[in-house]
């Protein structure tokens, strides 16, 4: 009963952190937030988001927030880059501010039990989750960065001349590929093309695409625009900042206890948290 009653009353929690930081039971409490929002995260990628090109036959890579390794890591990375501004904020407030004098692991420790607001969340959206409709978008602008294509097939016309181009190149580097729905005759243009062909390479300049294939891709970066432009459900969005407000409110309540900061810079803290998750791009 004392264990339930510190996960929802911060005070009582800091009052059995005077005797043991109840650390472990934190690590259980973030990694079961981190498992909760990477499922749910991963679920609606797999199960919930049809995203494809508007242009019909265009090969080139899926946004990588539509894959299932880039859901994964981008949900355990955006909880833990929360957690590090949250605990990073109140860490330098009890150290300036705190009139008892103690290790920062009550800090670290009472952040983690806060994340507890992202399990519950998780789980309270979960029947929305599972009865929503598929979102299906569509790409009409894409730009792809820093590319280089392994055995390169390209059928097409020079912007430089307009001269009709087929060639297959071992390797193919370009700055920039940019995929554009509204130009139906060459929807995908190579930037500043530069092809290997044999132990000669050759400056192929601005390529206009019919046609686009490689055996491997790599590329730096990836730019998109979709009808309907994706975005978060606002059911999610406000669970979000519903369970950021309750983690920074959790561990200000806890550090005043536990470190003796004054109420002010209590409240301070949690605006200054919310602060650094806003502009971090975490609300």
């Amino acid at each position: 009963m004392r264990g339930l009653r510190e996960l929802i009353d911060p005070a009582s929690l800091a009052t059995g952190m005077a005797e043991n930081t109840r650390f472990v039971r934190g690590v259980m409490i973030f990694l079961s937030a981190i498992v909760a929002h990477t499922a749910s995260s991963l679920y609606y990628v797999e199960e919930k988001l049809n995203v494809g090109y508007a242009s019909s036959g265009v090969k080139l890579p899926a946004p990588p927030i539509t894959e299932a390794p880039e859901a994964v890591f981008s949900a355990v990375l955006y909880l833990c880059l929360g957690f590090l501004t949250v605990t990073g904020v109140f860490s330098i407030v009890v150290y300036l501010r705190g009139r008892e004098r103690r290790s920062l692991l009550p800090v670290f420790s009472s952040a983690m039990h806060g994340f507890l607001a992202f399990t519950l969340a998780t789980l309270i959206l979960l029947p929305a989750l599972l009865s929503a409709p598929p979102l299906n978008a569509v790409i009409t602008y894409a730009e792809v960065e820093e590319v280089k294509l392994e055995n390169a097939r390209i059928d097409g016309v020079l912007r430089s001349n307009e001269s009709a181009l087929t060639i297959t190149s071992q390797v193919l580097r370009s700055p920039k590929i940019i995929y554009n729905a509204s130009n139906q005759d060459y929807p995908i243009l190579v930037m500043s093309a530069v092809g290997r062909f044999s132990e000669e390479i050759v400056s192929l300049g601005d390529i206009l695409v019919e046609r686009l294939d490689w055996d491997r891709m790599e590329f730096s970066g990836y730019n998109f625009l979709t009808e309907p432009a994706l975005s978060r459900e606002p059911l999610s969005a406000i669970a979000t900042l519903l369970s950021w407000l309750w983690t920074v409110s959790y561990i200000g309540l806890a550090c005043r206890k536990l470190y003796k900061i004054g109420l002010g810079e209590t409240f301070t803290s949690i605006a200054l948290s919310m602060t650094a998750l806003l502009i971090f791009g975490l609300l």
